[in-house]
């Protein structure tokens, strides 16, 4: 995994620009809304921030679909651009009365997220044969920041004020860009289809359904989201109920899952260059049902232990997934195939958490993990079990001339899988 960091040059610059704009992404996420709580005064104006990230996530689709249809490398350096200016509107921000301004930041970051192209580019950078590893890399990395930045962009604001939190965050868009710009990149072609527009952007969910490892991966990923958004109301209930912990106590949750996250993404990437995209999402399922069954419990070192057993099995789970995208569906799919994956497991998600949020005062939090340990399990059943035929590898215009990956070979619209 390592040997594509020293030996790819191209890699390691992704790797840095990966590195830079995820902490300063995840860095800006709990200041902005430390902010708008300071403004206000209301703990509901500060909840807005992070309702407004997840907004433009509903447009996946549509955004999915121009992804496919234009170059990514200079749509992701406009990305960048814009958003290293746009940042810089914060320091406008004096009073509640400039609140707007956060928002229209906040949703500008939204969107940017819901652009896939930055996971589509990896389809064009990253040869096949070490998809596994670069993901993997870039999943470590990812969950290595969300440890730390979030407290350094809150330690800066506290510090510094709102300005340097601002002049931090636009820098990390710029470095990114720069980095991305120096990167070359031969792009696979645009698509130019004719087909009406309903149809190229559902293309992305016709694939999935006519590709049966890809179709099995997103079903138990929605199973399990659709009940798994009940641990954001269950932890608290049993940090303050089970551990008799105050709130706060969360923070240092959710470090120790971080951590177990980190070691997750590098084991996850020893065990995807061994076994198929099913049998990692399998054992991902079953380390986050140790978890929660470890959550149970009204012990202090048993719950972190269950914490980082959670954390640790994520990982397996996108890199699962992310690696069969990537290996699967075709470059100029990209973008819709991503964004057909995101939109109905975070719709789930967002279903579940709006569940939990009624349920937990009808329901014991015990039950509540119970439910979710289950809801695990069923998921690491319904992708271990069956055998699924491996997919052909989509050919990359990053492999070699003599390159194995054909194109992926899919019945045809209609045809029976």
């Amino acid at each position: 995994m390592w040997e594509l960091l020293r030996t790819n040059a191209r890699f390691r610059r992704i790797f840095l620009g990966e590195t830079v704009s995820g902490f300063g992404d995840s860095a800006m996420f709990l200041s902005l809304a430390i902010w708008a709580k300071d403004l206000t005064g209301s703990n509901a104006q500060a909840g807005l921030v992070f309702l407004i990230i997840t907004a433009p996530g509903l447009a996946a689709p549509l955004l999915g679909d121009l992804v496919d249809r234009v170059r990514r490398k200079p749509l992701l350096l406009w990305i960048y651009g814009f958003m290293a200016v746009l940042l810089l509107s914060l320091l406008a921000v004096r009073s509640a009365d400039q609140i707007w301004i956060i928002y229209a930041v906040t949703f500008a970051y939204g969107l940017m997220f819901a652009v896939p192209a930055r996971s589509a580019l990896l389809k064009d950078l990253i040869p096949s044969s070490d998809a596994v590893h670069a993901r993997s890399l870039l999943i470590t990395v990812g969950e290595g920041v969300r440890i730390v930045s979030p407290m350094v962009g809150a330690g800066v604001y506290a510090a510094f004020g709102g300005a340097a939190l601002t002049f931090i965050g636009s820098g990390t868009f710029v470095v990114a860009a720069l980095v991305l710009a120096s990167i070359k990149v031969v792009e696979s072609e645009p698509e130019r289809g004719g087909e009406p527009f309903r149809t190229s952007v559902l293309a992305g969910f016709r694939f999935v359904r006519r590709v049966p490892l890809l179709y099995r991966l997103i079903l138990a990923l929605v199973s399990f989201m659709a009940v798994i958004g009940l641990i954001e109301t269950a932890a608290f209930a049993a940090i303050e109920e089970g551990l008799g912990q105050e709130p706060a106590f969360m923070g240092i949750v959710a470090s120790v899952q971080g951590g177990g996250s980190v070691a997750g993404g590098v084991l996850a990437g020893l065990l995807a260059k061994r076994a198929k995209e099913t049998r990692v999402s399998s054992v991902g399922y079953a380390l986050v049902a140790v978890g929660l069954l470890l959550c149970v419990t009204s012990q202090v070192p048993l719950f972190l232990a269950g914490a980082v057993f959670i954390g640790m099995g994520l990982p397996f789970l996108m890199l699962a997934l992310q690696t069969a995208c990537h290996l699967y569906a075709p470059s100029r799919l990209q973008g819709r195939v991503g964004a057909a994956a995101s939109t109905v497991s975070d719709v789930a998600q967002t279903a579940s958490i709006a569940a939990g949020t009624a349920l937990i005062g009808v329901l014991d939090y015990r039950i509540m993990y119970l439910l979710m340990a289950v809801a695990a399990l069923a998921s690491a059943a319904m992708v271990f079990a069956p055998r699924l035929p491996t997919p052909e590898i989509a050919a990359s215009v990053a492999d070699e001339p003599d390159s194995s990956g054909t194109a992926v070979a899919v019945p045809p619209e209609g045809e029976a899988t």
